[in-house]
């Protein structure tokens, strides 16, 4: 079978969640990009602005997924979109990936749960022009709660590899977009209540295998849009 493809936009987003559990699973992916546009961050905004034309929309219609937005995964015969479809298959295929067990799944899936509340809050802020200063608030809310399942030394599921309750908070804490966009200067303020999420966050960046992808260009966990970076 060819490798997964993953049609992502050009910025960390949610999609960056994925490519991190590619890095940790041992999985070989083709990355294909587009330009960070969207007519809105929840469905309500989406319906209200109307049909949107863009790369990816077209892109989308091509692939048989009209009307789907990003990420969407083509691995062989098989098409999905929606976010956390794609990384639970990540997590699911990649051989150096945890066997987690279902106690520990529930975990995860607890983390990349609270990762999309945030992620389409912060989202909104850019895309829908919502309020920057609920930013913060809900995301100390966030990492109020997560912090409860994080150790001083180690990864959540107590495994010597990350998985993805540990990549969740890396993008919580380091990702330019939305996050570190939305938060401002009011970031260090912001994650400094957090110790133990800023240092998990560190310890999974420094993972051998994540630490390698950092590195990649097609890495966009700090990166404005393409667009920006010239």
């Amino acid at each position: 079978m060819s490798k997964p493809t993953l049609h992502y936009f050009d910025v960390s987003g949610r999609g960056e969640l994925s490519k991190l559990i590619c890095a940790v699973g041992g999985i070989e992916i083709d990355i294909v990009e587009y330009p960070f546009q969207a007519n809105g961050a929840s469905v309500a905004d989406k319906l209200k602005a109307g049909k949107l034309e863009s790369a990816h929309t077209t892109a989308a219609t091509k692939m048989g997924m009209e009307g789907c937005g990003l990420p969407i995964l083509v691995h062989g015969d098989l098409k999905i979109c929606q976010s956390a479809a794609v990384q639970d298959y990540f997590c699911a295929i990649g051989p150096n990936y945890p066997k987690v067990t279902p106690a520990q799944k529930a975990v995860d899936d607890m983390f990349e749960g609270y990762f999309e509340d945030i992620m389409g809050l912060a989202a909104g802020v850019i895309l829908s022009g919502g309020d920057a200063a609920n930013v913060p608030i809900f995301m100390s809310k966030v990492l109020t709660h997560l912090s409860k399942y994080i150790n001083s030394d180690g990864f959540v599921n107590g495994y010597d590899t990350p998985s993805k309750a540990d990549l969740v908070i890396l993008v919580l804490t380091q990702a330019l977009i939305p996050f570190g966009a939305t938060l401002g200067e009011g970031a260090e303020a912001c994650y400094g209540k957090f110790p133990e999420a800023v240092a998990l966050g560190e310890r999974a960046a420094a993972y051998p295998a994540v630490a390698e992808w950092l590195k990649n260009d097609l890495c966009n966990l700090k990166k404005p849009p393409k667009a920006a970076r010239e």
